[in-house]
């Protein structure tokens, strides 16, 4: 049959999905809190609305004012500020800092509102400056009397609204994490200044590192299975190469022959471990498109470690002190989603969970601690003389340490060798380089 060209087009609606199991009892589980509002968190679909896999609260602009003062509603509270900062204001920097939380693939897709579904529709305008700059906002508002619950898509143009935005349970039950453990050295020149450009430093870094996977060969692999090569080149779906329903975790392995690949030149090596993961919901995914998000989240933590890094550093010198990541999971969520905040060497798993709590909006003992596989700080502590004692020194006897006489700018209670080369793991299967310009 032949089109009308006389006839309009009109474009499919756009669908997307939500977690049913964590939203089910969302609307419960916020009955009787002071949570107004907070971020939809989940996986950008190409041609869709996304789907939405958790919430995680907005912590208080003023968390030690008044509670009795504090706006009883959501319109009050978006209009709300304090010192000087106000309320859409905090919630840019609170997208901002759970976006860096989030494992590859994963990013904000909007906001939740406790207010009825007519409340809601009146709140357009204050959301745009909020949601501005998202590919498909989404509003979730929960009427606080009935908890019913109801997803619309707002639009930012000249008249903002909310419309009813068509959404449906999933449980993804055949959700594949893909995992891979990677070292990253870094090599910085004897100078540098803290007063270089950081952004620029790390744009180079995280080119760098994606260029040195993309020459890499790269296998998967089940718990139980034998690694396979994976052809970039090649359109094959995952769902032809995991054909087992209950397989739900891949290792996946970048690997390259030779020493280390070393971009340019530098006298001091920063070394560090990466984890990295991608949670994939549906298998009807190209192979390399899957390969290319874990590639994607690799380099860009190297870049943020190294701007983090640079960041800390108060007077120019030799050394780094390169973060590692401490990797939690919410408890409620049926999947494996590793979220992950940096830490600097001298901070301990524990305060990777009080911020996660504070940023998901929950308590930490709903944090549940990645496996030994993904925990980098286990990866470190396993390599002799990094962040574990040297045999014989005064640590591995139970003496405190002595003072360093390098006359860098280490860390307290790290090994005798320099502290910010953080050393990698042996067990580890890929070696990049990457060299930072001289900064003067």
């Amino acid at each position: 049959a032949c089109l009308d060209p006389s006839l309009p087009l009109v474009a499919m609606a756009k669908k997307g999905t939500y977690n049913g199991t964590f939203f089910g009892n969302f609307s419960s589980r916020l009955h009787g809190t002071p949570v107004r509002f907070g971020l939809l968190l989940g996986q950008e679909v190409e041609n869709g609305l996304g789907d939405v896999l958790f919430a995680a609260a907005t912590p208080p602009l003023d968390e030690e004012g008044d509670a009795d003062a504090a706006p009883k509603d959501v319109a009050s509270l978006l209009k709300s500020s304090s010192a000087g900062v106000s309320f859409s204001d905090w919630v840019v920097q609170h997208t901002s800092a759970v976006r860096k939380l989030l494992p590859a693939a994963m990013a904000p897709l909007g906001c939740f509102v406790v207010a009825s579904e007519q409340a809601a529709k009146e709140l357009a305008a204050l959301l745009v400056p909020i949601l501005r700059g998202f590919p498909e906002p989404l509003v979730l508002s929960i009427d606080p009397s009935t908890r019913k619950s109801s997803f619309w898509q707002l639009s930012v143009g000249a008249k903002p609204a909310l419309r009813p935005a068509q959404m449906k349970a999933d449980s993804y039950k055949d959700y594949l994490l893909l995992w891979s453990v990677v070292n990253v050295d870094v090599f910085v020149q004897e100078t540098y200044s803290p007063d270089a450009n950081i952004d620029d430093l790390a744009t180079e870094v995280s080119r760098v590192v994606a260029e040195s996977l993309k020459s890499c060969v790269v296998t998967m692999a089940s718990d139980t299975g034998v690694p396979q090569v994976v052809e970039l080149a090649s359109e094959s779906l995952l769902v032809e190469t995991v054909t087992p329903k209950e397989c739900h975790q891949l290792k996946v392995s970048f690997l390259r022959p030779g020493s280390v690949l070393r971009a340019g030149d530098g006298p001091v090596r920063q070394r560090c471990v990466l984890t990295s993961s991608a949670l994939l919901l549906r298998r009807n995914i190209e192979l390399r498109r899957a390969v290319a998000q874990l590639m994607e989240e690799i380099a860009s933590s190297s870049a943020e470690r190294l701007r983090l890094a640079l960041e800390e550093c108060e007077k120019p010198g030799r050394f780094l002190n390169l973060p590692w990541r401490g990797l939690f999971s919410p408890e409620d969520l049926q999947f494996p989603l590793w979220l992950g905040d940096y830490l600097m060497p001298d901070e301990s798993h524990a305060a990777a969970k009080e911020r996660l709590g504070q940023l998901l909006g929950v308590q930490e003992e709903a944090l549940e601690q990645a496996p030994d596989f993904l925990d980098e700080h286990k990866l470190l502590t396993a390599h002799v003389g990094t962040y574990g004692p040297e045999p014989g020194s005064d640590r591995a006897q139970g003496k405190a340490p002595k003072a360093s006489t390098s006359g860098s700018s280490g860390r307290s209670g790290s090994s005798g060798v320099p502290v910010a080369l953080t050393t990698c793991v042996a067990m580890v299967v890929l070696i990049l380089a990457v060299a930072i310009p001289k900064m003067l």
